[in-house]
C-alpha cells in the first residue's frame, strides 16, 4: 500500500470535508489554511437539496440539527409602476434547504482535530514527484506528503501543477450581494418571503432575495446579477459597490419599490461585487495531486451547487481510498468519476447565465406556461431557448 500522509491546501468547506473523510479512510491528514482564525463569513446562504443534506448528515459531516431554512417555492416578480412588490409573474415549485455559509463551515471545521488543521500558514509552492509531493511554506520547513489535495478555491495555486492552462473565464457580468438581520427588513414583511425565494426579473439580469439562518437569528440575503456598462477583468476577485457605477439607477428603474428598499437598506460598504467566473480543467489529478471543489471546477453560482460539489468530491476521494491501496488507482477513478460531474455543472451554469442574465426573455409578456417551458428548456440543456430567434 502507498503511504497515507496527505496534505490538504485550503481549509474552507472543501478542505475540511476532505480532511474528515480521508482521516476516516485511514490517512494522516494535515490541512494548511492561509487565513488565521475563523474564515471570513458575510452571512451568505448555501442551498442544499433534501437529499444532499441527508447525505451530509448520514456521513456525519454536519449535525442533524444544523439550523436551516426550508424553501418550497420561487416567486418571480417584475416592476409594475409603483406597485410595492411588483407584478407576480410566476410561482415556481422549488425544493431547497438554505444554510448559513459560516455555520456550515463551522460544522465541518469542528470535525477536524486541531492538530490536523494549521491556520495562518501560507503555502508558497509544491514540488510533485512520482512518490509524493513536497510542500513549501512561508517561515517553516518543507514537508513531504504521499498525496496533496488542492482545495484552495478558484484561485488555486495547486491547479497549475495539474492543468497549467486552466484559468478563470469571465461570464461578462457580476454578482452584487449583501444581507442583514431579518428584523431590519422594511415593514410589513410580505408573506412571500416565508419559505420562498423571491426573484426580481429585469432586462439583462435578475435578483434573488431569501431568508437564511444566522448565529444571532435569521438574516435576509440578496444577490443581484447585473451586466455592468464596462467589463471587469477576470483577475479581480471582488470590488466594492462604489467601484460599479449605475447600481442606484438599476434599483430605481427596474426593481419594484419594496425590493429596491430591501437591497438599499444594506450599507454599501457591507456589500460586495464579484465578477462571475467559471473554470474547467482537463484533469482533476496529476502526480500524487488531486483537485477538489472550486480548485477543480468552478461553476457559476446560479447552479447553487458549489458546496455540495466540494463535499461530494471529498466523499468520492475518501470512498476510493478505502477501496484501493495505491494512489494511482484512486486518482484515475476519482478523475473519471468527478470531472464529468464538474463539467456538467459548468455547462448548466452557462445555460442559466445565458437565459437569466445575458439573454433574458421578455419577462413581462410571459405566461406561467411560458415560464415553465422556458425553465425546462434551460435545465434540459437545449442551446436555443424558448424565446430565441431560430438560427
Amino acid at each position: 500500500m502507498d503511504g497515507n500522509r496527505v496534505g490538504i491546501i485550503g481549509g474552507s468547506i472543501a478542505g475540511c470535508a476532505a480532511a474528515t473523510v480521508l482521516r476516516r479512510a485511514g490517512c494522516e491528514v494535515t490541512v494548511f489554511e492561509r487565513s488565521a482564525g475563523v474564515l471570513r463569513d458575510r452571512g451568505h446562504g448555501v442551498s442544499l437539496s433534501g437529499e444532499a443534506r441527508a447525505e451530509l448528515v448520514d456521513e456525519d459531516l454536519i449535525d442533524a440539527d444544523l439550523p436551516a431554512w426550508p424553501i418550497t417555492e420561487r416567486s418571480w416578480f417584475a416592476r409594475d409602476g409603483d406597485t410595492p412588490l411588483g407584478r407576480l409573474l410566476w410561482q415556481q415549485p422549488f425544493s431547497g434547504i438554505v444554510h448559513n455559509w459560516g455555520m456550515l463551515w463551522a460544522n465541518l471545521r469542528d470535525r477536524v482535530p486541531g492538530t490536523d488543521y494549521r491556520d495562518g500558514v501560507r503555502v508558497s509552492g509544491i514540488e510533485p514527484a512520482d512518490d509524493g509531493v513536497t510542500v513549501h511554506m512561508d517561515g517553516a520547513a518543507a514537508e513531504h506528503f504521499d498525496l496533496v489535495v488542492g482545495a484552495d478555491g478558484y484561485r488555486s495555486s495547486v491547479r497549475a501543477a495539474v492543468d497549467p492552462v486552466a484559468e478563470p473565464t469571465s461570464a461578462g457580468y457580476v454578482l452584487w450581494r449583501g444581507g442583514y438581520p431579518v428584523a431590519e427588513l422594511p415593514q410589513p414583511v410580505p408573506d412571500v418571503l416565508h419559505q420562498q425565494t423571491v426573484t426580481i426579473a429585469f432586462p439583462g439580469g435578475h435578483a434573488l432575495v431569501m431568508i437564511t439562518p444566522g448565529e444571532g437569528g435569521s438574516r435576509i440575503y440578496w444577490g443581484v446579477y447585473h451586466q455592468p456598462a464596462e467589463p471587469l477583468p477576470s483577475d479581480v476577485d471582488h470590488l466594492s459597490a462604489a467601484d460599479l457605477p449605475g447600481l442606484d439607477a438599476l434599483l430605481s428603474q427596474h426593481f419594484p419599490p419594496y425590493w429596491a428598499d430591501v437591497v438599499g437598506r444594506t450599507p454599501r460598504d457591507a456589500t460586495v461585487v464579484h465578477p462571475v467566473l467559471d473554470i474547467q480543467t482537463s484533469s482533476y489529478t496529476a502526480q500524487r495531486i488531486a483537485l477538489l471543489g472550486d480548485a477543480a471546477t468552478l461553476a457559476r453560482p446560479h447552479t447553487g451547487s458549489g458546496a455540495v460539489k466540494a463535499v461530494q468530491d471529498a466523499l468520492a476521494l475518501g470512498r476510493l481510498r478505502r477501496e484501493h491501496g495505491d494512489w494511482a488507482t484512486v486518482l484515475a477513478e476519482y478523475d473519471a468519476a468527478r470531472r464529468p460531474a464538474g463539467t456538467a455543472l459548468v455547462d448548466l451554469g452557462r445555460r442559466i447565465g445565458e437565459a437569466q442574465v445575458t439573454g433574458t426573455p421578455p419577462w413581462m409578456s410571459m405566461s406561467p406556461d411560458d415560464f415553465s417551458a422556458w425553465i425546462q428548456s434551460v435545465l434540459s440543456g437545449r442551446r436555443l431557448y424558448l424565446y430565441d430567434t431560430p438560427r
